[in-house]
């Protein structure tokens, strides 16, 4: 355990094993547990920036993994987290009940997952050192509809028991990769769309053969209609997962990751140039390989 971990005194358990590790062979500096449910705990793994010893409160990226609501793994979004804790932010890629595993009705109780972990970081946000006004909610695939879902659906049965509900769980920003909304009208982002949502950011690739860029593009669209600020940038050639960093030699990863960089700027959740390094040998992502609606 480094020092990092020991500052944090809250919730921590051990790491996980060897396919916990990042891209780059780091570690979580820390697992926090959210939640307690009936098949055991449920935890975030926790990257925090260098200066965490110091004495504020920091931006915080948390994301949410895909796998249908049935399997996945919060280690998927290790490189994310490297990424985000670089640029002065606590970054956690949550583990939630999941269908398989579980033996859970999903999505709903996924959502609800999602949700006690941002009411998590808000309840505990002076002892995490976590900005409450600067929580982003990032997900991938049906991870995106998590993340959409905790800006957009406020039915109290997406509530349970963890935390009081009166605990905002709306995000100060979303980030969208490949999101998949197919399921239930009353659980599904399109549906509810409305104004005074955050900020939102959504990738996708034209070769996605689970999402079609026409709905994405649709529900970008009606975001901005409303009044919402949204961006959406489709990638050419992408499938789905396309943004993944797992790959390290993966373009689209570090394409994205600018993008969303200067996107958290914009909307002042961060500050300064972006810290995104393109590897030795991997092409840059070039104007004529994307396409963007602003």
């Amino acid at each position: 355990m480094n020092c990092r971990q020991a500052s944090v005194g809250l919730l921590v358990s051990g790491l996980f094993g060897v396919l916990s590790v990042a891209a780059d062979g780091r570690e979580p500096d820390a697992m926090w547990t959210y939640k307690r449910a009936a098949g055991g705990d449920l935890q975030m793994a926790v990257f925090l920036p260098a200066d965490y010893q110091a004495a504020k409160s920091f931006p915080t990226f948390v994301v949410f993994h895909g796998g249908s609501w049935r399997t996945g793994e919060a280690s998927w979004h290790y490189p994310d987290c490297v990424y985000w804790s670089s640029r002065g932010m606590i970054a956690a890629s949550v583990d939630y009940r999941l269908k398989d595993r579980d033996n859970v009705e999903v999505p709903l109780e996924c959502v609800k997952d999602a949700k006690s972990a941002i009411r998590f970081l808000r309840k505990n946000a002076e002892r995490l050192k976590v900005d409450p006004d600067r929580i982003v909610a990032a997900g991938g695939s049906a991870g995106g509809q998590m993340a959409a879902a905790l800006a957009t659906i406020t039915s109290p049965d997406t509530n349970d028991d963890s935390y009081d509900p009166a605990i905002s769980c709306r995000p100060a920003a979303v980030i969208l990769y490949n999101p998949y909304f197919k399921c239930p009208a009353p659980l599904s982002p399109p549906e509810h769309v409305a104004a005074g949502l955050p900020p939102c950011i959504t990738f996708l690739g034209d070769q996605d053969p689970a999402i079609p860029v026409k709905g994405v593009r649709a529900f970008h669209e009606a975001l901005q209609k409303a009044g919402n600020v949204s961006e959406f940038y489709v990638g050419k050639g992408g499938r789905h997962g396309f943004c993944n960093g797992r790959n390290p030699r993966n373009k689209f990863f570090y394409w994205s990751l600018e993008l969303q960089d200067r996107f958290l700027v914009k909307q002042g959740i961060l500050s300064g140039p972006s810290k995104v390094q393109i590897p030795p040998g991997v092409a840059a992502v070039g104007e004529g390989d994307y396409d963007a609606y602003q």
